[in-house]
């Protein structure tokens, strides 16, 4: 019977990997065909915005207040990008102390564990699932 399970389990496995990467392939087009759409309207945008500012204060003026304009934009995303990466370290940090402190309070229960051979052996097994765990949490810093 496990003969003829393996071979149909592989086998839907592999359909939903490749319709994963279908879709997957399929979303990015999509988005990078939204992209250009997006890029197109803000730089239509823009030519807007000066059409509509030289006549105001002239060619020269009109192309710095809209480059003043749009530093300040990108001026305040880089703040709020900063924000919220100090936010996410301050979280890891507490993060981090607290996995400190509960290694601590294990570490201080090990010698009454260690006096049955059956905890022993289940607290090394958890201790092994724990670290391994904890190799593949990686700084994700992109």
């Amino acid at each position: 019977m496990v003969t003829r399970v393996l071979p149909m389990a592989i086998s839907a496995a592999s359909r939903d990997i490749r319709g994963m990467y279908r879709r997957t392939r399929r979303n990015a087009a999509w988005t990078a065909l939204a992209l250009v759409c997006f890029a197109t309207a803000y730089l239509a945008g823009l030519v807007a915005i000066g059409a509509y500012l030289v006549p105001i204060y002239g060619p020269g003026l009109s192309a710095l207040l809209i480059a003043a304009a749009m530093t300040a934009i990108g001026a305040s995303i880089l703040l709020v990008l900063a924000i919220l990466r100090r936010r996410e370290r301050r979280r890891q940090a507490r993060r981090q102390a607290a996995q400190r402190l509960t290694l601590a309070a294990a570490l201080s229960l090990l010698p009454q564990v260690s006096k049955s051979k059956g905890l022993l052996l289940l607290a090394a097994a958890g201790g092994l699932a724990f670290l391994l765990s904890k190799s593949g949490d990686g700084s994700d810093d992109a």
